[in-house]
């Protein structure tokens, strides 16, 4: 029986596994797509809606306006944004040989990291232990021991690969306050024991929150939950935001002013010529903006800070370097009006998944003790992150 968003996960009924075939070794065809960019190039990743100015100027500037208006209007388009981990990579190759794997063993080279057993899969990630860690073996065997869970809400017909995080390896257990508790990574989550989503965990052995569908081709996707099965892993249906926060915003009027007003030198920035070779302008602002997140500079952007930012680079070549200084000496009002902008919509957003954070709801999520997660999206596309927080306190842990 397939299931839709509403009803996924379920009974702990699953097929019987088909007789496996001869392993077969397929071409990479995801070879010239790194790792990280499963989930972090431009076309792939979620944005942050500040960042959205960076990718298309003034447009995206105004876009991210339209998305906080958004949030008042139209608060169910708004769902939280899981914070699972690790990442896995699951589905059917060519063959259909069900497959469970990790982003390195996905678009692993030199080997073939696209195992079709749960024993290689656990001999893959033993092989990449330190020789020297007593416990370097249990998480290998946690993610042995998930296989069939996994592969039980995958029909035999699908072909391609699924994106996502693990939320829980087992059942999560409910503490004296009704609250089932995890934590997969930086943020813990209490869901409502009694709640939809509750009922669900409950009934589940294992939890994965997905992102993408790849296909056989490599081609990235949205993923259509429909085509799952029931069996004995939840995949985390959204959690869909049904009340609008109730922030007052006036300042988004103003931003949306100020963006009209430098909107022309705003643009000019952006238009870099092809002959200055650089063509990744906005990912170096996007590195830089993770850079000050990381230091705890968040919000203290000036041209000068980002100079420095440039100097001490060692991946920008010197000649690359000096393009930078004199194209920005000559844009200076460009600039510092893209990152007045970027201060200002992230003060807005914060405010914003503040009040988010405040509704009494079956999922709470708690980051260092304090309520609060990762965040929340907007349409799928857009994300609400609270830089200084979330995002400090996930890199602080994971760096």
């Amino acid at each position: 029986m397939k299931i839709n968003e509403i009803v996924i996960g379920g009974s702990k009924k699953r097929k019987n596994r088909d007789n496996r075939k001869h392993r077969t070794i397929q071409q990479d065809f995801f070879s010239s797509v790194s790792n990280d960019e499963l989930t972090e190039n431009n076309s792939a990743r979620i944005q942050h809606l500040e960042d959205l100015i960076l990718w298309n100027g003034s447009k995206g500037a105004m876009a991210a306006v339209d998305k906080l208006r958004q949030v008042e209007a139209q608060p169910r388009s708004i769902t939280i944004k899981w914070d699972g981990r690790p990442a896995v990579i699951f589905g059917r190759n060519e063959s259909g040989e069900f497959v469970l794997t990790d982003k390195s063993g996905f678009g692993a080279k030199g080997y073939d990291g696209r195992v079709t057993s749960a024993e290689e899969l656990e001999q893959m990630l033993l092989a990449r232990g330190k020789k020297d860690n007593a416990t370097r073996s249990e998480f290998p065997a946690k993610m042995k021991g998930i296989w069939s869970k996994v592969e039980s809400v995958i029909p035999a017909d699908f072909r391609g690969y699924v994106l996502g995080d693990l939320l829980y390896f087992t059942t999560p257990p409910a503490d004296n306050s009704g609250k089932l508790r995890f934590q997969p990574n930086t943020t813990e989550y209490a869901v409502d024991v009694n709640s939809v989503v509750g009922k669900k965990i409950q009934d589940s052995d294992v939890g994965i929150v997905v992102h993408k569908y790849i296909d056989t081709d490599g081609n990235i996707a949205n993923v259509d939950v429909s085509r799952f099965q029931q069996g004995e892993t939840l995949i985390m249906p959204p959690a869909v935001v049904t009340k609008a926060p109730g922030v007052d915003l006036p300042e988004v009027d103003e931003v949306e002013n100020f963006i009209k007003s430098n909107a022309s030198d705003i643009d000019k920035m952006f238009a870099v010529p092809e002959e200055l070779k650089m063509k990744n302008f906005g990912d170096l602002l996007y590195q830089y903006i993770n850079s000050s997140v990381k230091s705890g500079a968040t919000g203290k952007y000036n041209l000068q800070h980002f100079m420095n930012w440039v100097d001490n680079n060692p991946k920008i070549s010197g000649g690359k370097k000096a393009r930078l200084a004199e194209y920005l000496q000559q844009h200076q009002k460009g600039f510092a009006a893209t990152f007045q902008i970027i201060t200002r919509l992230q003060n807005v957003k914060n405010a914003v998944i503040k009040a988010l954070d405040a509704q009494d709801a079956d999922i709470e999520a708690y980051t260092d003790g304090k309520r609060g997660g990762e965040g929340y999206v907007i349409d799928k596309d857009v994300k609400l992150v609270n830089r200084a927080g979330f995002t400090a306190a996930n890199m602080a842990r994971n760096n």
